[in-house]
């Protein structure tokens, strides 16, 4: 089986003003369909809000920012990991992935080595 993830990228404005409950409703259904294809999902996690670093460049002329920007319009928000046969495969395990009402999912392939 091949190993792919999905990348989880949102507009950091879409989950802003939740109230708790509704935050909480939105993990559950997270929660749920991770179950409901535990056979393919393998792992995930939430990544931290407005945190990170970013770097640029060669170790000799390293840039470190603070990152994600707030401004951006897209941030990575999460990851989860899938086991498939095929990229259709993990399509469609995505394709039914709550987060495509709340953002994109990008599908990549881990390389095997």
């Amino acid at each position: 089986m091949a190993r792919y993830y999905l990348l989880l990228r949102e507009n950091p404005k879409v989950f802003a003003g939740l109230s708790p409950s509704d935050f909480q409703a939105i993990v559950e259904r997270y929660t749920k369909w991770r179950r409901k294809n535990s056979r393919s999902v393998k792992g995930g996690q939430k990544l931290r809000d407005g945190e990170g670093r970013v770097l640029r460049g060669r170790a000799d002329a390293m840039r470190i920012a603070d990152g994600p920007f707030a401004e951006a319009k897209e941030v990575m928000g999460g990851f989860f990991v899938v086991e498939a046969r095929s990229y259709d495969a993990a399509v469609k395990i995505a394709k039914t992935c709550p987060h495509l009402e709340f953002g994109s999912l990008e599908i990549r392939a881990v390389e095997r080595t």
